[in-house]
C-alpha cells in the first residue's frame, strides 16, 4: 500500500514539470506508471470493487471505450465504404493512383496514434479508480490536496516572475517568442497554464474555509492557531488568482470567476456558519488583490479584453473550418487524428499554419470520437456532475466541514475547466487532464458516505 501511495503522489507531483508533459515519450512514461499503480492497487485490495456503483456511469464510460478502439480496427473495403462513404472514397482515389489493390483500413486515420490516445485516457480511468479509494484514508486525502496546492503555487509563483521578467522562458527554452510577458509556469501555452490553475485555485478556497472547522466566533478564532494557517492559505488564493490574471487569457480569467460563482452558491449553505473571521478574510484576498493588480499594472490585460479581433477570430475560423468534419465523419476519425484530417479542410489560413487542435475541446472530441464517443463521455461526465452536486448538498457541513468545502473546491474546479474548454484545448495537454481526473477522484470520495475526514485526529 505504501507502494501505491508514493507512486501516485510522484505522478501528481512531477507530471506538470516538463512542459506539461507534452512530449509523448514523457507522457508515455506516466501512462505506463499509472497502470502500474492499478495493477498494485488491484494486487492490495481485499472484497472491494474498483470501479464506481453508478450503473449507468459505467456503462457510458464502457461505451466510449469499446467506440473508441473499435475506430482502430480494420475492415474490408465494402464494409468501411458502408460505414464511412468519405474515407473510403479517398482511400480509392490513393489506390487508384498508387495502382494497388483494395487493402483492410481503419476508420481512424492514423490508428497507431488513436491507440497511444486511447492507452493514454485509459490509464487516466484507472489512475482515477487508484487516487478516489486511496482519498478515502484522511491523512491521504491531506496529503494529495496540499500536494496539489503546492505545485499550483509553485507554478504559480514562477508564472508571476515571467510576468514581471518579460524576457524569461520556460525552464531552459527561451527561444520561443510567443506569450513572453505572461505568466506561463512550466506551460508552454498561457491558456493552458490558465486551465491548469483554474483547476486548482478553488481547492486551495476549500481548504482555506476548512481549516477554520467549526470556529463560530471571532474570539474563539483568535485563540486558535488555525488563524495563521488559514492568513497563509488566503495570501497563496491572492498568488492564484495574480497568476491567472497576468496569464492575459481571456478564457481562463472569464472561467476562473464561472468557477467563483460555482463555488459561491453550492458553498451558500457553509458560509452561513463560518465565523465573521473568515468571511473579513475572504473580503481581504479581494481588497489585496486589487491592490497588487493596481501596483503592478492592469493596463496589458485590459488590452486584451478589448481585442476582439486576433485569437478569437481565428478560432471562429477553425471552427467554421472544422464543422464540415463533423459532416464528412459522423463516426468520428480516431483520438488524436484532427491535425491530420483538418489540414484538408484548413480554408482560412496559409498552407504553411499548422493547426493542431480545434480550440475547443468539445468541438475536437466530436470530431474525433463521433456522436457516438461524444454522446457516450459526455452523459457519463454530466452524469457524474449531476450526482455529486446532489451529494455535495447531503453533506453536513458542521459535522466535516473538509469533505464539504474539498468537495465544493473540486466541483467548481471541473465547472471552471469545462468552461475553458469552449474556446481551449486544455485536455489536449497531459498535466492538465491529469489534474482534471484527480480532482474527479477528490470529488468523488468526498460526495460518498465514507467515515468523516478531518485535519487531525480527535
Amino acid at each position: 500500500m505504501r507502494m501505491i501511495r508514493i507512486l501516485a503522489l510522484f505522478i501528481i507531483g512531477t507530471m506538470p514539470i516538463l512542459f506539461a508533459a507534452v512530449q509523448p515519450w514523457v507522457w508515455s512514461i506516466y501512462c505506463l506508471l499509472m497502470i502500474a499503480a492499478f495493477i498494485l492497487h488491484l494486487w492490495t485490495m481485499e472484497n472491494q470493487s474498483a470501479f464506481p456503483r453508478v450503473r449507468s456511469l459505467k456503462i457510458l464510460v464502457a461505451v466510449f471505450f469499446i467506440w473508441t478502439f473499435f475506430l482502430c480496427i480494420p475492415f474490408p473495403h465494402p464494409v468501411l465504404a458502408f460505414l464511412s462513404p468519405t474515407r473510403s472514397e479517398i482511400l480509392s482515389r490513393s489506390w487508384a493512383l498508387a495502382g494497388s489493390s483494395p487493402t483492410w483500413e481503419t476508420l481512424s486515420y492514423l490508428p497507431r496514434d488513436a491507440l497511444c490516445r486511447w492507452a493514454f485516457l485509459l490509464s487516466l480511468g484507472l489512475f482515477f479508480i487508484v487516487v478516489r479509494d486511496l482519498c478515502k484514508e484522511r491523512k491521504m486525502l491531506q496529503r494529495i490536496v496540499f500536494l496539489i496546492i503546492g505545485i499550483g503555487l509553485t507554478e504559480a509563483v514562477y508564472g508571476l516572475i515571467q510576468a514581471l521578467v518579460p524576457s524569461m522562458g520556460v525552464l531552459w527554452v527561451d527561444y520561443v517568442q510567443s506569450y513572453l510577458g505572461t505568466a506561463r509556469g512550466t506551460f508552454i501555452n498561457r491558456n493552458n497554464f490558465a486551465g491548469f490553475i483554474e483547476m486548482i485555485w478553488p481547492l486551495a478556497l476549500g481548504s482555506t474555509l476548512a481549516i477554520a472547522g467549526r470556529l463560530t466566533s471571532l474570539k474563539e478564532a483568535l485563540n486558535s492557531d488555525k488563524l495563521n494557517r488559514q492568513a497563509m492559505m488566503a495570501l497563496g488564493i491572492i498568488v492564484f488568482l495574480l497568476a491567472l490574471i497576468f496569464t492575459r487569457s481571456r478564457g481562463g480569467i472569464i472561467s476562473g470567476l464561472v468557477g467563483f460563482l460555482t463555488f459561491s452558491f453550492l458553498a451558500r449553505s457553509g458560509m452561513r456558519a463560518v465565523a465573521k473571521h473568515t468571511r473579513v478574510l475572504l473580503g481581504g484576498i479581494a481588497v489585496l488583490l486589487l491592490i497588487y493588480m493596481t501596483t503592478i499594472g492592469i493596463e496589458p490585460i485590459m488590452k486584451r479584453f478589448l481585442a476582439i479581433r486576433g485569437d478569437g477570430s481565428s478560432r471562429m475560423d477553425i471552427w467554421r473550418d472544422s464543422l464540415p468534419i463533423v459532416r464528412d465523419y459522423p463516426l468520428g476519425i480516431g483520438l488524436g487524428n484532427y491535425e491530420n484530417v483538418f489540414a484538408v479542410y484548413n480554408r482560412s489560413f496559409a498552407s504553411d499554419k499548422t493547426v493542431i487542435y480545434a480550440h475547443n475541446d468539445y468541438l475536437q472530441l466530436l470530431i474525433e470520437t463521433g456522436g457516438v464517443g461524444f454522446l457516450a463521455i459526455i452523459g457519463g461526465f454530466f452524469i457524474f456532475l449531476r450526482k455529486s452536486a446532489r451529494r455535495i448538498k447531503q453533506l453536513d457541513f458542521r459535522r466535516d466541514p473538509l469533505r464539504f468545502y474539498l468537495a465544493v473546491g473540486a466541483f467548481s474546479g471541473l465547472i471552471s475547466i469545462s468552461a475553458h474548454g469552449l474556446f481551449d484545448f486544455n485536455l489536449q495537454i497531459p498535466a492538465n487532464c491529469l489534474y482534471f481526473v484527480v480532482l474527479m477522484a477528490v470529488l468523488s470520495a468526498c460526495t460518498h458516505p465514507y467515515r468523516p475526514l478531518g485535519f487531525a485526529k480527535k
